[in-house]
């Protein structure tokens, strides 16, 4: 809205408040009295076209009426001829005669809508309709009281077909006034629908214009108010603005905004003189306590620590990377050099190899800017892991961690996995390890595949079920899915094997943790004793 406003014409900006305010109302006024106006205008003309279109319909309704009730008298007519029974004639004269009372009521109703350009059509159709419904009542009275040839005399002749022929020429002509008023109602229609679609622009031209009026009230005088006033409460409460809107205008929003710029100026140049004071100090301060922070935070680092310049020169070192090898507490103040660093490792044993060499290197990587990773066994036994990462400016910081004892703790878990491995391999028992969620098996030994007659590659991965079938893997297994809380009693099951036949086996089970609670891993021992069950049937006979 604030764009609106600014591509009015300069004129409206010039004006007051009160002159804008006026001219929006006096439009919106006036638009609204043209739709109260033309409103009026509408309802009168739908209410006249309503009318003349009930009026038509009735009309043609009515001619469709009497077309039709005519045709059926004189269908009863001939029923009346043809028929050589009294009691088909009598029957037909009576259905002849409620038609006949049907025609006159619509004739009734019919003459209550007739108007100035059917009038004189209309009492000359009437007239013609009476008499000949006075002459097909003669008929039936003829044709029940004299006889059924009297009636047929009296109605099958040509004066009565000329009649007939009169009949359809009136409403012919009927249907073509009411064909014309129709099309006069049609116009009258088109003149209601234009009425009507302009009191629809006109209704949304002022939905609009009152729209808008609200629209630049806000923008114009609401918004920079508000804006100016928030303005003010920010220099009062310390916060001086750089502009102060709307300080262009040249109406009353302008004049305030003229003097609230003014009372900006006058205290942003008091808060400049307390600034400039303070800003001094505050960043040497500032600045300190960084520096405190940040030697601090370097000399706690569990890493050593050291940063070169482009020729190899010490910026930084803290206090974990002179422990580390041993160097001189006065190294630390004085100036020096990654050839004094190397000096000083060797001195104390703990650097061995062609120094210039080594610094040559760590230059040329230097040059390059290319991060490493590089471990140093020292001769004291410690690994010391060195990574080594250039600096936007052309230097290099690397850090170097002691990771002696991470080393020896996996060379002591490989010792230990290969101990583990040799005893498993070697044991008499079967033993197989599975995923206690998976049910399948993770390890197999090679008393594992020689009890099954089986690679353990066919084994491991699959489960029991896979493997061995649904009986023998319920001797092996049991029937539950649960790993157990606790080892298992040892139980004697027969098994069938699918490359060993069947056996006698001692199966035992035992939960193993995985670091979590609950058990991770279930583990069987199968002891063969397919030998053992033979023998003793022959130590008892014996």
């Amino acid at each position: 809205m604030a764009a609106l406003t600014n591509k009015l014409p300069y004129s409206l900006h010039e004006s007051s408040i009160k002159v804008k305010f006026y001219a929006a109302f006096a439009g919106l006024l006036i638009l609204i009295l043209m739709l109260v106006g033309l409103s009026v205008y509408s309802v009168r003309e739908q209410s006249a076209y309503h009318r003349q279109l009930d009026v038509s319909s009735q009309a043609a309704t009515n001619v469709e009426k009497v077309n039709g009730l005519i045709f059926a008298v004189v269908m009863e007519s001939r029923g009346i001829y043809m028929s050589s029974d009294m009691a088909t004639v009598k029957r037909y004269g009576d259905a002849l005669l409620r038609r006949n009372r049907e025609l006159a009521e619509v004739m009734d109703q019919w003459q209550r809508i007739v108007r100035d350009d059917d009038t004189e059509l209309f009492a000359a159709f009437k007239t013609r309709v009476s008499e000949f419904i006075r002459f097909r009542a003669e008929l039936v009275r003829r044709a029940n009281v004299v006889s059924q040839a009297a009636g047929r005399e009296w109605g099958d002749n040509d004066a009565n077909r000329t009649v007939r022929i009169a009949l359809n020429e009136d409403l012919a002509a009927l249907a073509t006034v009411y064909f014309k008023r129709a099309h006069a109602n049609a116009k009258l229609g088109e003149q209601v629908e234009f009425t009507t679609v302009l009191l629809m622009i006109l209704g949304i031209g002022a939905i609009a214009l009152t729209w808008l009026t609200a629209s630049l009230f806000k923008a114009s005088v609401i918004e920079p108010l508000l804006a100016i006033t928030w303005a003010a409460d920010s220099i009062a409460s310390g916060k001086v603005l750089a502009a102060i809107p709307y300080a262009g205008r040249k109406d009353e929003i302008g004049k305030l905004a003229l003097a609230v710029q003014q009372l900006q100026s006058t205290t942003e140049r008091n808060r400049e003189l307390q600034k400039s004071e303070l800003a001094t100090s505050r960043e040497r301060d500032h600045l300190e306590e960084n520096k405190v922070h940040l030697i601090a935070a370097i000399n706690n680092m569990a890493q050593g620590l050291i940063m070169l310049d482009v020729h190899a020169n010490v910026i930084l070192m803290n206090e974990s990377y002179r422990k580390m090898y041993n160097l001189p507490k006065e190294i630390m103040a004085s100036s020096c050099n990654l050839r004094d660093i190397l000096r000083y490792r060797a001195e104390s044993g703990l650097f061995s190899g062609d120094s210039k060499t080594y610094v040559r290197t760590i230059l040329t990587r230097i040059a390059l800017g290319q991060p490493s990773v590089s471990h140093v066994d020292l001769k004291d036994g410690r690994k010391i892991r060195v990574f080594e990462q250039p600096t936007p400016d052309g230097g290099w910081v690397a850090t170097h961690e002691d990771f002696t004892k991470q080393q020896q703790l996996q060379q002591t878990l490989e010792r230990m996995e290969r101990l583990f491995g040799t005893i498993v391999e070697n044991v008499h028992e079967a033993i197989l390890a599975k995923d206690a969620l998976s049910h399948r098996y993770l390890l197999v030994n090679r008393a594992a595949e020689t009890l099954f007659g089986l690679p353990r590659a066919a084994i491991v991965g699959r489960t029991a079920r896979d493997v061995f079938g649904e009986e023998t893997a319920e001797a092996i297994e049991g029937t539950s899915k649960a790993p157990p809380v606790k080892a298992a009693a040892v139980a004697i099951r027969r098994i069938t094997t699918p490359g060993n036949g069947e056996r006698v086996a001692a199966i035992r089970h035992l939960p193993a943790s995985g670091g979590e609670d609950g058990a991770q891993y279930l583990i069987s021992l199968i002891e063969d004793q397919t030998e053992q069950a033979a023998a003793m049937p022959r130590l008892r006979t014996g």
